[in-house]
């Protein structure tokens, strides 16, 4: 088993920067496998990755397995699922919200949660565009994985926080083995000069990053909460509306 020794904030190690390291070696869009690190990487070669946690016993953890339900496993023609795929590329479609904070809010306003479905976009917002634009993982997948984390992270301070992280090494290597790669910049390599076909990619990586999400929890017994279906179904008139409502509450300036 190999443990990944996190470097001193002070110090400018990192395991993202060293060429073999363990982490992306700081050229994500230059590999083929897993987020498109270097090949060879811990980050691309599905080794399994431990890390100390301190509020554990034992020097090192490591993510128990995820076992199959017992009844046959969720399929993308679940209703459930199906509809939150829908609402999150209907999100997308309108150009309200980006990859992760569409499916963060259909998580939310499908199954509930700790947050509002807007708290719970806002939370995605940093994610979106690989990292707010660093190319770095998909925001669909870290949507997802964060959705899975509003029910399933660690409860309290001090109680065990595993669980989570078996799922959120399961929804990566799916994601992986859906999309060939984690990395948005090694996922819109072919198409980020046509805005037509990268517009439709990143739509359909939102859906499976939603898919991803809905399965997890519902195998998980988390349930649709009271009255949230049927979902919505926006149109770019709610965008023009939203916006409008936007500008109206922002503060009156006067000119100097």
């Amino acid at each position: 088993m190999k443990t990944v020794t996190l470097p001193d904030p002070g110090t400018d190690a990192s395991p993202c920067t060293a060429p073999g390291g363990a982490g992306c070696g700081g050229a994500c869009g230059e590999g083929e496998g897993g987020c498109g690190g270097f090949a060879g990487s811990e980050c691309s070669s599905g080794d399994a990755l431990s890390v100390a946690d301190p509020l554990t016993s034992g020097p090192v953890i490591s993510g128990p397995a995820v076992a199959e339900p017992s009844e046959a496993a969720l399929s993308d023609g679940d209703p459930v699922v199906e509809a939150i795929r829908r609402r999150a590329e209907n999100l997308f479609d309108t150009r309200q919200l980006l990859c992760a904070e569409a499916v963060l809010h259909a998580v939310a306003e499908a199954l509930g949660g700790p947050l509002s479905p807007d708290e719970a976009a806002a939370l995605g917002t940093p994610f979106c565009q690989g990292m707010g634009g660093a190319g770095c993982t998909c925001g669909a997948l870290s949507g997802a994985v964060a959705a899975v984390g509003l029910f399933r992270g660690r409860p309290e301070r001090g109680a065990g926080g595993a669980r989570g992280r078996a799922l959120a090494r399961r929804m990566h290597d799916d994601f992986r083995a859906a999309c060939g790669a984690t990395c948005c910049r090694v996922l819109i390599r072919h198409v980020h000069h046509d805005k037509a076909a990268h517009f439709a990619q990143c739509r359909s990586l939102t859906g499976k990053g939603a898919v991803l999400a809905a399965r997890a929890l519902l195998r998980e017994g988390v349930r649709p909460r009271d009255g949230a279906f049927p979902l919505s179904a926006d149109t770019v008139r709610t965008l023009w509306r939203n916006r409008l409502r936007a500008l109206l509450r922002l503060p009156f300036r006067r000119r100097a």
